[in-house]
């Protein structure tokens, strides 16, 4: 030893322990471990209801989306967001028996197959496994070009219409044609 000073390996967090009451968890942010306020990580279980979408309906002209199911909650406080469509639904009104809640899409939907995800601060309520997806269907009122096409592919066309993906990042689009030579359209 050469120097004055002397080096120690860091000690890993789970070798640290302090007397606590509550049940103490071990955190990592974005795979970095992370110290606690006053080294205190604990957690509170809180039983939740058995809440479960039974059944939703969606009118495409008004937006409005009805959710029917069971301990589903009626303080708007405790929903932290309803998405449907690939949209965020504003909450409209609940009812006090926790078996219904309205909302309105923000935005127009995007057309697919759609089932409602409801988060509360609990977490997220569980669909009924009965439950079928709501269809939306896209409209296309034009392609450009749409004549004199090369069968070999090449060719850029722009489609325009209403409900289309905003985002091939969060929709998976499959374009056909009806031609049986055919080539592959990639968005």
């Amino acid at each position: 030893m050469t120097g004055t000073n002397l080096f120690y390996e860091p000690i890993p967090f789970e070798f640290i322990r302090t007397f606590e009451e509550k049940p103490q968890l071990i955190v990592t942010v974005n795979d970095v471990p992370a110290v606690c306020h006053n080294l205190t990580c604990d957690f509170t279980y809180i039983e939740t209801p058995a809440s479960m979408i039974d059944s939703f309906t969606y009118d495409l002209s008004t937006r409005v989306l009805v959710l029917t199911g069971t301990e589903l909650s009626n303080v708007t406080e405790d929903i932290e967001h309803v998405y449907f469509a690939q949209n965020h639904c504003t909450i409209d009104w609940t009812t006090d028996d926790n078996s219904t809640l309205t909302c309105t899409l923000d935005e127009d939907p995007t057309c697919g197959e759609h089932i409602p995800i409801l988060t509360t601060r609990f977490g997220i309520i569980p669909v009924n496994e009965t439950v079928s997806a709501e269809s939306i269907a896209c409209v296309l009122t034009t392609v450009y070009p749409n004549s004199n096409l090369n069968l070999l592919g090449g060719d850029n066309l722009t489609f325009t219409g209403s409900l289309l993906p905003t985002a091939l990042s969060t929709s998976t689009v499959s374009i056909k044609f009806n031609d049986p030579d055919q080539t592959i359209c990639t968005p």
